[in-house]
């Protein structure tokens, strides 16, 4: 109840409750890049969604079944009291299941044949919940070969840090990113807006841009999107001096 494995839980939605009004450069953000996703299936996959602090209840309405799948107790409360009765207003059914859909995941998608699939901001735990950033790298590049056939998309964290609190507050400009291919990521290449670089200059660059300091932490997730994918990077102030770098895509099959 606390902490949710270390995901979520009572520690979190005090932290995001009381981090809403940071957090919405963020958030205009993230419902800007789902106002552009338009997908034929009516049934939705929310996996990891807690409470939905990040979502725009706009998109959630677009389906006509969401199946919220999340292993914290809280969830079925604190998500319908921020999306639930607009959500039942328009017709949408929610249905809560709590258990870890990512571990589960073949047998989630047996059960919904049908359904589409959003990640929202879990993918980027895995490596706390493992404890192994390679086995976590390892297990969410099968995501991908996993959903093949279905439509699906992901917003994840990418990198973590601390910030320098004595320059100007970044900006909240998203960046266009695309891997380029499978190689090791000393070798990879990306392309970041137009330029084409090395995996290590475009994560260089990241950091950068958010006026990174100190040690940051890398969160596994590079290999969630194939190559070529054109993804979406996004600035995340999660404190006031402790900042993300987001990834988002969407994949049709």
């Amino acid at each position: 109840m606390v902490n949710a494995g270390g995901t979520g839980g009572l520690n979190w939605h005090v932290h995001a409750a009381r981090s809403l009004h940071r957090w919405l450069p963020t958030r205009e953000l993230i419902a800007a890049f789902l106002a552009g996703v338009h997908t034929s299936e009516k049934h939705l996959l929310l996996i990891g969604c807690s409470a939905g602090w990040m979502l725009p209840t706009p998109w959630l309405a677009r389906f006509t079944r969401i199946d919220i799948y999340d292993i914290d107790p809280l969830v079925p409360l604190l998500f319908g009291l921020r999306h639930g009765r607009a959500l039942k207003a328009q017709g949408v059914q929610l249905h809560y299941h709590r258990q870890d859909a990512i571990a589960g995941l073949p047998a989630v998608l047996n059960a919904h044949p049908e359904a589409c699939l959003w990640f929202d901001n879990v993918l980027g735990q895995v490596s706390f919940r493992l404890g192994d950033e390679d086995v976590a790298e390892r297990q969410l590049s099968q995501l991908k070969h996993l959903l093949a056939k279905r439509s699906w998309g992901s917003l994840h964290d990418v990198y973590s840090g601390p910030i320098d609190a004595d320059m100007a507050l970044p900006a909240y400009d998203s960046l266009s990113w695309t891997r380029m291919d499978e190689l090791p990521e000393e070798s990879a290449k990306v392309r970041i807006q137009a330029d084409v670089l090395s995996h290590e200059d475009a994560a260089q660059q990241l950091l950068g841009r958010l006026n990174a300091k100190g040690v940051w932490h890398d969160h596994a997730t590079r290999t969630v999107f194939g190559p070529g994918t054109t993804t979406t990077m996004l600035p995340w102030a999660f404190k006031p001096h402790y900042w993300h770098w987001l990834q988002a895509a969407w994949v049709r099959p």
